[in-house]
């Protein structure tokens, strides 16, 4: 009988153990720098869903997290993000910021195929706030109207309310870029010669 009971405490103690919050709600995701979004939290899954648009080179996405308890919740990040700006992305740098200490794990790209992805472990705190960096890189371009459908996992523990906030930077394909610079360079050049010539004009 004593065994039994030993058992039991054991085994309730160990299902204690190794338990995790749950997040029960979402505030309204916040977006501004040419994003738009909106999400969906399903609580059985303990995934947050976010979809939207991105209309020009970079924009931040944040939301505050609530949850249970403070042990340890575990939550997947799922984002599907339509390229509305003019240029076809070939990177996708995401940093993560918390208020609370936490860990990002199993970060992926699901559309398009062969991207790749790059975790460095959030550090800080500065001014109260953690920061890891997540750098997925292509893989097939993500084309002008194309949509990148990535996601990550993210742990944290301290509390039971978060803030949870994505800054995230489209990187354009190589080409793209130097046509950019190029085009930017003769078009300060072009200035630049201009103000000479108004310049000798005036002398003159």
């Amino acid at each position: 009988m004593n065994k039994k009971i030993l058992l039991i405490a054991s085994a309730s103690f160990l299902s204690w153990s190794i338990s995790h919050a749950n997040v029960s709600s979402t505030g309204p995701w916040s977006y501004g720098g040419g994003i738009y979004c909106y999400a969906t939290l399903d609580t059985a899954s303990q995934t947050e869903t976010l979809t939207g648009y991105q209309s020009t080179g970079s924009g931040t996405m944040g939301v505050t997290l609530y949850t249970d308890t403070p042990s340890d919740p575990i939550l997947t990040i799922g984002n599907s993000i339509n390229n509305t700006s003019s240029f076809a992305w070939t990177e996708y740098i995401v940093s993560v910021a918390m208020n609370q200490t936490f860990s990002i794990n199993s970060a992926n790209v699901t559309v398009p195929s062969g991207w790749t992805a790059i975790i460095t472990p959030p550090s800080g705190p500065v001014s109260g706030i953690f920061t890891g960096t997540i750098d997925y890189k292509g893989g097939t371009p993500v084309a002008v109207n194309g949509t990148l459908d990535f996601g990550y996992v993210v742990q944290f523990t301290g509390s039971t309310s978060y803030s949870l906030t994505e800054s995230v930077t489209a990187v354009p394909e190589p080409g793209v870029f130097s046509l950019l610079m190029g085009g930017g360079l003769l078009l300060g050049g072009w200035m630049v010669a201009k103000r000479r010539q108004t310049k000798v004009c005036v002398k003159a």
